[in-house]
C-alpha cells in the first residue's frame, strides 16, 4: 500500500469543496428544473388566461366581421404584456383574419399548433429560427369552437429562462461563497487540530535520556488564548484536551519511571561492585601484609643498630614506600566499592587500566598470569566516568582470569597471559583486551551481554558483569564488542568517543574473526 503524506488542511478543504460541489450541483439541478417548471407552468397559465379572455371578446366581433375592434384588443394586449410574441386569429376557414405581425404570418408558425375539434387549448414550444436560443410557447383556443376560429398567442420564453439562469447564477455564487468560507474554516479548524498535535510531535521528538533525567520536558498547552493574545474566558474542553492531559501525565510517567529506572541500575551497578568486591578483597591482605612485613622487618633492623645513619635513612625510605602502597591499594579497593554517580570528565585512561591491574593484582599473581600492556605514549583523554570505566575493565579483567584459570585446569600446559592495548582512531580511542582462557562458543557470543546470562556455575556468577558494563560504554556513546575462540581465548574491544557525548548511542557486537585477527 502507497502512502504520502497529506496535510489536514488539504484533507478538510478537500471534504468540504467535494461535499458542497456534489451538494451544491444536486441543488442547482433540482433547483434550475424546479424554477424552469414552475415558471413554465405560470407562463402556461398566463397564456392560456389571454387567449381565453381575447377569444370570449372576439366571438361577438368576429360574426358581425367588426375585426377592427378585435385588432385594438391585440395592440392592448401586447402593448401591456412585453414577453407577448404575437397574437392572431383565424376564422373558420382557417384564413388569418387578424394578426400582430408586421406582414404576415410565417406558415412555419401557422402550421405549428393545429388544433382539433375536440381540443380546448393546445400548447406548443416553437424555436425560431431566426432568432437562436429563443424559444416561444404556442397556446391556441378556440372561440366557442375551432369551427368559429382560433385565437393563437405566443409568449416569449426568454424572460423565463433569463430568470432561471438568474436565479441560477444566484445559486452557484453562493455555492462559491460557501466554497470560500468552508476552506477558510478548514483552515481554521486545521490549525486549531494540528497546532496541539504539532506541540504533542515536536515535545515527543524532543524526549530523551538526559531530559527525563532532569524533569526538563515542557508541557503541551493549547488554547490559553485566542490566536495566542487573546485569554479565553469560556473554552469548552473536547479530545484533543484529553489528548494533551494524557501526554503530559505520560511525560511525567516516564521522568518518574526512568528516574526510578536510573536509581534501580545504580543499585544493580553497586551489586554488581559488591559481588567482586569479595574477591577483590580477598586480596587486600596479600597486598597488606606484605608491606607490613616489610615494615616489621625494617623496625627490627632499625632496633638491632639505631647508630647506622645510612642503614636507617634506607629503611625509612623502604618503610615510607610500603606504608604508601598500602594506602594506595586501600584507597583504591575504597574508591572502587564506594557508589559513583556517572559524572563525566576528562580521563586518563592509561591511569584506569592501572588502578583496575592494582585491584586484580592479587588474583593476577596467585594464578601466575602474566600480563602485557600495548599502550603508546601521549594517549588522549577521553570523557567519561573514571569509577564507572575502572569497573568495566575489572569486570572483563576477572572474567578473563576465570576463564583462563578454567582451561588450564582441562590443559596444564595452557598459557596464562592477558594482554592489554589502546589505540587511537580518529575521534575514537580503543581498548582492547585480549587473554589466553577457554574462549566462548560461538553460540553463545550474542548472549553473553544479556542480564542474567552466565556459563559459570551456580553460585560462582551472577550473570550481571557483562550487562553492566555494556550499559556502561552506552551510556559513554562508545560500543563494545567481542571475538572468540573455543580453547584459544577472547578479545574484548572497547570504543569510547573522544569528545563529551552524554547520551550517545553504541552497539555491542558480535566480531566474527579468530582471537587476535583484527578487520
Amino acid at each position: 500500500m502507497k502512502r504520502f503524506h497529506l496535510p489536514l488542511f488539504w484533507k478538510f478543504t478537500i471534504a468540504i469543496v467535494t461535499i458542497v460541489a456534489i451538494f451544491g450541483s444536486i441543488n442547482i439541478i433540482i433547483l434550475n428544473k424546479s424554477i424552469r417548471r414552475s415558471l413554465g407552468e405560470e407562463s402556461q397559465k398566463r397564456g392560456v388566461f389571454i387567449a381565453r379572455q381575447l377569444a370570449s371578446l372576439s366571438l361577438n366581433p368576429l360574426l358581425y366581421e367588426d375585426y377592427i375592434s378585435i385588432q385594438s384588443w391585440i395592440e392592448d394586449i401586447a402593448n401591456i404584456d412585453s414577453s407577448i410574441a404575437y397574437v392572431f386569429v383565424w376564422d373558420k376557414q382557417n384564413d388569418v383574419i387578424i394578426h400582430s405581425f408586421p406582414d404576415q404570418v410565417p406558415i412555419r408558425i401557422l402550421q405549428a399548433n393545429p388544433l382539433s375539434n375536440d381540443q380546448k387549448e393546445s400548447v406548443r414550444l416553437i424555436e425560431v429560427v431566426e432568432r437562436p436560443n429563443w424559444v416561444i410557447r404556442d397556446i391556441a383556443v378556440p372561440i366557442l369552437t375551432p369551427e368559429i376560429g382560433v385565437v393563437r398567442v405566443g409568449i416569449l420564453e426568454n424572460s423565463l429562462m433569463e430568470n432561471v439562469n438568474s436565479a441560477t447564477h444566484r445559486l452557484v455564487m453562493m455555492v462559491l461563497i460557501f466554497l470560500v468560507f468552508g476552506i477558510f474554516g478548514a483552515l481554521f479548524f486545521s490549525h486549531v487540530i494540528t497546532h496541539p498535535i504539532r506541540s504533542i510531535s515536536e515535545i515527543a521528538e524532543c524526549i530523551d535520556l538526559d531530559s527525563l533525567r532532569y524533569k526538563k520536558h515542557p508541557r503541551v498547552r493549547i488554547r490559553e488564548k485566542l490566536f495566542g493574545k487573546f485569554p479565553l474566558i469560556f473554552r469548552a474542553t473536547d479530545e484533543l484536551d484529553v489528548l494533551t492531559e494524557k501526554f503530559n501525565a505520560m511525560i511525567e510517567r516516564l521522568e518518574n519511571a526512568h528516574q526510578e529506572l536510573e536509581a534501580a541500575y545504580a543499585q544493580l551497578v553497586q551489586s554488581e561492585k559488591l559481588a567482586s568486591l569479595g574477591t577483590l578483597s580477598a586480596g587486600l591482605a596479600h597486598e597488606i601484609n606484605n608491606p607490613i612485613a616489610g615494615i616489621q622487618n625494617c623496625l627490627r633492623r632499625l632496633k638491632q643498630n639505631p647508630q647506622n645513619v645510612a642503614q636507617a635513612k634506607k629503611y625509612l625510605e623502604l618503610m615510607e614506600e610500603a606504608t604508601n602502597r598500602i594506602a594506595t591499594v586501600v584507597r583504591s579497593l575504597l574508591d572502587y566499592a564506594r557508589p559513583q554517580e556517572m559524572n563525566f570528565a576528562p580521563v586518563n585512561i592509561e591511569e584506569v587500566i592501572e588502578t583496575a591491574l592494582l585491584l586484580v593484582a592479587y588474583k593476577l599473581e596467585k594464578h601466575r598470569i602474566a600480563i602485557t600492556k600495548d599502550i603508546p605514549p601521549n594517549v588522549p583523554t577521553i570523557y567519561g566516568s573514571r569509577h564507572h570505566l575502572e569497573q568495566v575493565l575489572v569486570n572483563l579483567l576477572l572474567n578473563a582470569i576465570d576463564a583462563i584459570e578454567e582451561r588450564f585446569l582441562q590443559s596444564q600446559a595452557a598459557s596464562k597471559s592477558i594482554h592489554i592495548g589502546v589505540k587511537h582512531k580518529q575521534n575514537t580511542l580503543e581498548i582492547f583486551l585480549k587473554d589466553s582462557g577457554i574462549g566462548i562458543p560461538q553460540e553463545n557470543l550474542t548472549k553473553i551481554f544479556d542480564p542474567f546470562y552466565t556459563t559459570k556455575e551456580i553460585g560462582k556468577g551472577t550473570g550481571m558483569g557483562l550487562s553492566v558494563c555494556y550499559n556502561i560504554i552506552m551510556a559513554h556513546g562508545g560500543n563494545i564488542s567481542v571475538s572468540s575462540e573455543l580453547n584459544r581465548g577472547t578479545t574484548f574491544y572497547i570504543t569510547l568517543p573522544l569528545s563529551p557525548q552524554l547520551s550517545g548511542r553504541g552497539e555491542k557486537s558480535v566480531r566474527n574473526q579468530k582471537v587476535g585477527d583484527r578487520p
